[in-house]
């Protein structure tokens, strides 16, 4: 007689110790399923909104690999929310199908009945029978499916997010590493590459290193030195990548599914994440993905009038344009309030480049001087006109503006002279630039029309 508690070869009873009772869990995997599915489902895509607001908000903050290192993360948590999202909402519908089948068979026990189903002939019948096959067969396809499904998922959700986790580490690691040596950037770089090609190495040595043990123990030479290095690189991959999460679900699938397919599904979800997560990036600075503006083009919408450069209009959707702004599109009072936005990414190369009052781009002063050098340098990157006369930032200052998110400089221009009707306001900014590039030159257009005296009420004669 076999003792129950002993795993036998080729079944699956729960070994010697076990606290799970397999058999009892079983019954209810597809419960346990539905509840977890259901629960994240919908807060998964949910998610990628608050991620969102939450990058757009501290993105501005900074410049250089700790900019990528937000935008990776916001890229890897976003497409990681919505291909999670998804693939439970698969998995829901799959179950759902699943139940619905099993609620036939308790009320149809024998299945299809094949000889009483109507206009189906001998040939159709015999295609049917072959490609269906019997409601129990189809059942537990099903049931295998949605339990693949939703260990796959939970395999790449815990991938997906180590890795982001890791790489966001990398980068701000490596930055602060880089940043105590001149040349910060630089040194940064050197510091990714050296973790990112030692990573490769740990991980495809030991692959290599089992073919040359194989060959040398074939030929019936010990290679203990090897079986240790490679234990010994097993170890340090290990304290990168939590191997007692990942392969226990890894390892299951892969060798009971074609191990090749496996793979190559796994590394098609993760660019299809990374992929939808670019993907919000780009879509959310348009107006619209998909259009058929024939005649009112971005072009001429550009040298119109943008939401994103009146406080007034602006709304969620321009929080990534980060335009010169004013008050409204009607202006009654005599001076006009301009405010010029900051951004680290592109102002801090500028600055290091032209602002020679500043070591290295960074303002150490400290009091009115350092407003002073604030605004000096600043300014400096900037060309402002109104209606094609030259405009001075001189008594501009700066300024942190926390209902925007955004520090700049700010400064009230004298409009009381100026005729009632349109007027046009002009910046460029790094006017000497070039046409393409990441410091290119850009231009902003800024049409209003000032109403003095209408908005009080005031029509003359």
């Amino acid at each position: 007689m076999t003792d129950e508690t002993t795993p036998q070869p080729g079944n699956d009873r729960q070994p010697p110790g076990s606290r799970v009772a397999f058999e009892r869990l079983r019954e209810r995997t597809d419960e346990l399923e539905l509840i977890i599915s259901g629960l994240l489902a919908f807060a998964l895509l949910t998610l990628p909104g608050r991620i969102f607001d939450s990058w757009a908000a501290n993105s501005i903050h900074v410049e250089g690999l700790f900019e990528y290192a937000l935008q990776f993360g916001f890229i890897v948590s976003a497409g990681l929310s919505y291909a999670l999202g998804f693939a439970f909402i698969i998995h829901m519908a799959i179950r759902g199908y699943w139940i619905g089948l099993i609620g036939l068979k308790s009320n149809f026990p024998a299945g299809i009945r094949w000889e009483r189903v109507p206009f189906m002939g001998a040939v159709t019948r015999a295609f049917y029978q072959q490609r269906v096959g019997d409601l129990g067969n189809t059942i537990d396809q099903a049931d295998r499916a949605a339990s693949i499904l939703f260990a796959m998922t939970i395999l790449f959700a815990l991938t997906m997010a180590w890795v982001g986790v890791l790489a966001v580490v990398m980068i701000l690691l490596g930055g602060t590493i880089g940043s105590a040596f001149s040349g910060g950037e630089q040194a940064t770089r050197i510091v990714l590459v050296a973790g990112y090609i030692g990573f490769l190495v740990a991980a495809l040595a030991p692959v290599l290193l089992e073919k040359r043990i194989a060959q040398r123990e074939a030929a019936g030479k010990p290679s203990p030195g090897l079986r240790r290095t490679v234990r010994g690189l097993l170890r340090a991959l290990g304290l990168v990548m939590p191997q007692r999460l990942i392969a226990p679900v890894q390892l299951t699938l892969q060798s009971n599914l074609n191990g090749r397919g496996f793979m190559a599904v796994y590394i098609v979800v993760i660019a299809l994440a990374m992929l939808i997560g670019g993907f919000q990036v780009f879509n959310s600075a348009l107006f619209a993905m998909i259009n058929r503006y024939d005649v009112l083009t971005s072009e001429a919408v550009e040298h119109g009038m943008l939401s994103a450069h009146y406080e007034s209009l602006r709304s969620e959707h321009d929080v990534l344009l980060r335009y010169p702004m004013i008050p409204a599109d009607r202006i009654a009072e005599a001076d006009l309030r301009l405010f010029i936005p900051h951004q680290p990414k592109r102002d801090n190369p500028l600055a290091r480049e032209r602002c020679t009052a500043l070591a290295d781009g960074r303002n150490t002063a400290e009091g009115d001087a350092a407003a002073a050098q604030a605004r000096d340098c600043i300014a400096s990157l900037w060309r402002v006109t109104l209606d094609g006369k030259p405009l001075s930032l001189d008594d501009f200052v700066p300024i942190e503006r926390r209902d925007l998110g955004l520090r700049g400089l700010v400064g009230y221009i004298p409009i009381g002279a100026l005729p009632p009707g349109r007027h046009d306001l002009r910046l460029a900014w790094n006017p000497q630039g070039e046409k393409t590039g990441p410091m290119r030159r850009r231009d902003y257009r800024i049409p209003f029309w000032f109403t003095p005296g209408i908005d009080q009420g005031v029509t003359g004669d």
